[in-house]
């Protein structure tokens, strides 16, 4: 019994926390939306509906809500509600602290959001049975008030938001602009918002857009990053502040109408388009998965398709793939600009793309050929960069440009990795540098001759990590070309070039140093039993 009662208290509390919760919710609504200048009048409406619900939630009793309706149900019930009120605070926060524009742009959808939670909570409030409740009049009739006003709202824009939202629609569409019409536009925008149409006003919405394409990217949400980045191109139109070097985002972008590159069924950028009966692309597998759903007619238009066959859109494939590699370009020069820069987080960011960009052959050779290898051996000295996106690009640089290594190793690379390793960082990407310079002969004799480049290779045997030991050793193998190199990998303890030499047969200058190794080190009885 004992047992039972406690579990009822918990209950209670549990219940009593959420119902707090909601009411809390509900108040952060009503002070979020005082400051909103964008959809105002249809916010502050709803807002006072929140503010009545806020003050219904204190009136009542929670307790006496569970007894008419049971734990789980009232839990369950405030539960929605509070995931409803979150929502509409995220909408609400951000039309004051997001950037005008795109709310701008997007204020219908906004809109229709809005108004489907509101008849949402409307239903969630309606669930609750308060009407069966013993409770004053004045709290009975709040509560329908409050339905009924959720029910009802309208958010309504003015004609003039709806004009405006088009004009930016139809400008960010378009393939160039005109500053005098863009800087039309911003006057219209900067009345809307109530500002003032300045540069503090464009970098302001510029800083934000910026922040939102980064967080769009991350999402991996391509559609929406590419429509913020032809915002700020809008906002660059205007000339009241000037693009920086650096800048990604550029004119190409807006050369091709780039929505028409996103699927409208999966929202990514098409890798392989086709057309459906009615002219509409889509990405094959999409649209596959629609017409297997027993889906017959077009998600885009919804035209009934007299046949379902899917017809590789050629043409749309190809801008595309030339986009991307306009984009791909366009990222390399920023790369470059970056590493080139003064700034430590920018030649950060600009390594972090790098490191990709040089997979590719074609930038691994325009890295080497811009002069950039003495600056990226440099890097690998200051702790505060990326080493372990540097040495990716020294391993491609490698890797691709053999014409290249040379400049590579007279750069010091060599020896700044064996300073590394000796420190701790003793990564595969620091050896598949040595291991792939060292596939060059005319380079061997550099590498192996460096500062205590051998005994590290050998100690790296060991290491826990065999891609690490296998490149070691792989590179050892490259340096065994040389007599003496060979030598210092058995002063070393390591062996088998040593042995594997001998039975190859004795040429006078191995013989020699043979011996002589033998003398020095009293080894005999080390080493004889490896010899047949």
């Amino acid at each position: 019994m004992d047992f039972n009662i406690g579990i009822e208290d918990v209950g209670a509390a549990v219940l009593q926390e959420l119902w707090s919760k909601v009411t809390f919710q509900a108040m952060e609504i009503v002070t979020e939306t005082r400051d909103v200048v964008l959809e105002k009048d249809s916010l502050q409406e709803f807002s006072r509906s929140i503010s009545e619900l806020s003050t219904l939630l204190r009136a009542l009793d929670a307790k006496r809500v569970e007894s008419a309706m049971g734990l789980e149900s009232t839990k369950a019930a405030l539960e929605t509600l509070n995931s409803q009120l979150r929502e509409a605070a995220k909408i609400i926060k951000g039309y004051k602290s997001g950037s005008c524009l795109r709310l701008l742009l997007h204020s219908h959808s906004i809109r229709l959001q809005m108004q489907n939670l509101s008849k949402e909570m409307a239903m969630t409030i309606s669930s609750f049975h308060l009407v069966n409740l013993d409770m004053s009049l004045n709290l009975k009739t709040m509560m329908d008030q409050i339905i009924n006003n959720l029910r009802s709202i309208e958010f309504r824009s003015t004609v003039a938001t709806e004009t405006l939202a088009f004009e930016i629609e139809n400008s960010i569409s378009q393939h160039s602009r005109n500053q005098e019409n863009s800087m039309k536009l911003l006057e219209k925008i900067a009345e809307a918002v109530g500002a003032r149409e300045n540069a503090s006003l464009v970098q302001n919405e510029l800083a934000l857009l910026k922040q939102e394409k980064e967080e769009m990217e991350d999402q991996k949400k391509q559609a929406e990053a590419l429509q913020l980045a032809q915002l700020i191109q809008l906002l660059y139109s205007t000339e009241i502040v000037t693009r920086p070097q650096n800048e990604e985002i550029s004119m190409h972008h807006q050369q091709y109408p780039i929505n028409s590159f996103i699927c409208p069924l999966c929202n990514e950028m098409m890798a392989d388009p086709v057309a459906i009966f009615c002219g509409h692309s889509f990405e094959r597998k999409a649209i596959q998965d629609c017409f297997n759903r027993g889906e017959r007619n077009c998600p885009t238009c919804g035209e009934e398709l007299q046949s379902l066959e899917l017809t590789p859109n050629v043409s749309l494939r190809s801008s595309i793939d030339e986009w991307k590699l306009r984009d791909l370009d366009l990222k390399f020069q920023a790369a470059v600009s970056g590493i080139n820069s003064n700034d430590y987080s920018r030649q950060n960011k600009a390594l972090e793309n790098m490191q990709f960009l040089i997979e590719i052959p074609r930038y691994a050779i325009k890295v080497a050929e811009g002069g950039l290898v003495p600056k990226l051996v440099e890097f690998l000295k200051h702790k505060r960069l990326d080493t372990s996106a540097t040495l990716k690009c020294l391993y491609y640089l490698a890797k691709h440009c053999d014409n290249h290594k040379e400049v590579i190793v007279e750069a010091g690379v060599v020896r700044r990795i064996v300073k590394q390793i000796y420190r701790g960082e003793k990564g595969p990407d620091a050896i598949a540098v040595l291991l792939e310079l060292s596939k060059k002969e005319t380079l061997r004799e550099k590498i192996g001759e460096t500062k205590d480049c051998i005994p590290l290779l050998v100690s790296l045997l060991q290491n826990d990590n065999p891609d690490v030991s296998q490149k070691a050793k792989s590179t050892l193998q490259n340096l065994s070309c040389n007599t003496s190199f060979v030598i210092k990998m058995a002063e070393t303890g390591h062996f088998q070039p040593f042995v594997a030499r001998f039975n190859q047969g004795f040429s006078s200058s191995f013989s020699l140093s043979f011996f002589f190794f033998l003398n020095r080190h009293a080894w005999h009885n080390t080493l004889l039993p490896l010899f047949p």
